[in-house]
């Protein structure tokens, strides 16, 4: 017998796909609709019916959907009243008990002076009552310099705006962490012996910041309009302060972004102390003295003395009057 043949594969035969695209570029259903329409047949209108029906109750399945995902869930407006009217409560007693520690601190330091006093110490309560002053921990009156700033007419409420469109540029004309930054260290450079932020002393240990649209100092929320209030030369400060970067960048921000600025020079300006400053890394340097054992300088260093630990007591004596 002659031996089988093999079966070859034709050449195209890999190309079955695009042979089908070449020979049949129409799909057979067009094709038989054109061949319907060349006929002069149209669909029934039982078809069209049916088609318009399937139409409209996607539609309403659709507006129905959406509907019910943008509809608030029947308890979140009652879980956010709550929330807010917490938050306001908390918010009172926090501040009723801010007070009573003032108050509390006051009698402190008014003791620790009057001790003091009596027992001949008059020179440190007014070495104290200095150090308060330096360090921002006593409440001060004085002279100065008054800024009001507030967001340009026409915005809403800050609380009301999406916080993600910030970074597109919908914060033109709002007041910024970054403005109130620049105008106290301008403050600082000018001359200013004491600042606050809506009653909110700054010292060596605050901080200005932003949490969303919200302005903080010191980790509390300011509320618009933030009045800057700097004590210090009122003769003198106002043109130091126009002649540094922060009077032109006020100008700009009044000029470019509609941001509302009020510069008013006053008489007279009280601002609260601080509180006492809490020190948690940084320790006071002390060199031993020539010919002393290193252990004598390392129980100074974690000892302080009386008369030191007297100063601290003392720095929040009263409050005295800040002169230029």
């Amino acid at each position: 017998m002659p031996p089988a043949q093999s079966r070859r594969r034709p050449v195209d035969a890999s190309m079955a796909l695009l042979r089908e695209v070449m020979e049949h570029p129409i799909d057979p259903s067009y094709a038989l609709a054109a061949a319907r329409r060349a006929r002069g047949e149209r669909p029934g209108r039982r078809g069209v019916v049916l088609i318009l029906v399937l139409a409209v109750l996607c539609g309403l399945f659709v507006t129905r959907a959406v509907i019910e995902l943008r509809r608030p869930e029947p308890g979140q407006a009652v879980g956010r009243a709550t929330l807010e009217r917490e938050i306001t409560r908390r918010s009172a007693l926090a501040e009723r008990r801010l007070a009573e520690i003032q108050r509390l601190r006051s009698q402190i330091a008014s003791t620790a002076a009057q001790q003091l006093t009596a027992s001949g110490d008059a020179e440190l309560v007014t070495r104290g009552q200095q150090l308060g002053l330096a360090t921002g921990e006593l409440p001060v009156t004085g002279p100065g310099l008054e800024i009001v700033l507030q967001d340009a007419a026409g915005l809403g409420n800050a609380a009301a705006v999406d916080p993600r469109a910030v970074a597109t540029g919908s914060d033109d004309g709002r007041v910024l962490d970054r403005d109130l930054q620049v105008v106290v260290n301008g403050l600082w450079v000018a001359g200013a012996e004491a600042v606050a932020i809506n009653g909110r002393r700054l010292s060596a240990l605050s901080a200005i910041r932003s949490a969303g649209l919200a302005i903080l100092v010191d980790f509390r929320p300011l509320k618009p309009p933030y009045v800057v209030q700097a004590i210090g030369d009122p003769g003198a400060m106002p043109g130091r302060f126009a002649a540094d970067a922060a009077g032109p960048y006020l100008q700009s921000l009044r000029d470019n972004y509609g941001v509302q600025v009020a510069v008013t020079s006053a008489t007279r300006l009280t601002l609260p102390g601080a509180g006492s400053l809490a020190l948690r890394t940084a320790v006071p340097k002390v060199s031993s003295p020539p010919g002393g054992s290193s252990s004598a300088s390392a129980s100074s260093a974690s000892a302080p003395s009386a008369s030191a630990s007297s100063a601290s007591a003392a720095t929040s004596a009263s409050s005295p009057e800040v002169t230029p």
